[in-house]
């Protein structure tokens, strides 16, 4: 496990925090979508800005949510110190 300084360790944990909360809000337009085949309209708030947005078809909503979930995993790997290591590999001649 990898030592992060703790402003790092806030900054993340404060991203996760953003992050799981689009995640809720995605999720909960998707069930709507679902329901009624259109969202009629619905907020997104990033804490970095406001959008406001009509008229999603499930599959983009779809689209969203995979993304903020694989944002979320690479966000927990990096805070726990694990995931992809680089390697750069050579071969003798």
């Amino acid at each position: 496990m990898s030592y992060l300084p703790p402003a790092i360790r806030s900054q993340i944990i404060a991203k996760i925090n953003a992050k799981e909360a689009q995640l809720a809000i995605a999720q909960a337009a998707f069930e709507k979508a679902l329901d009624s085949s259109d969202v009629e309209s619905y907020q997104f708030d990033s804490k970095e800005g406001k959008q406001a947005t009509t008229l999603r078809s499930p599959s983009v909503l779809s689209k969203l949510i995979n993304d903020l979930e694989a944002q979320l995993e690479r966000l927990y790997r990096r805070l726990n110190g694990t995931g992809l290591v680089s390697l750069n590999l050579r071969r003798r001649s």
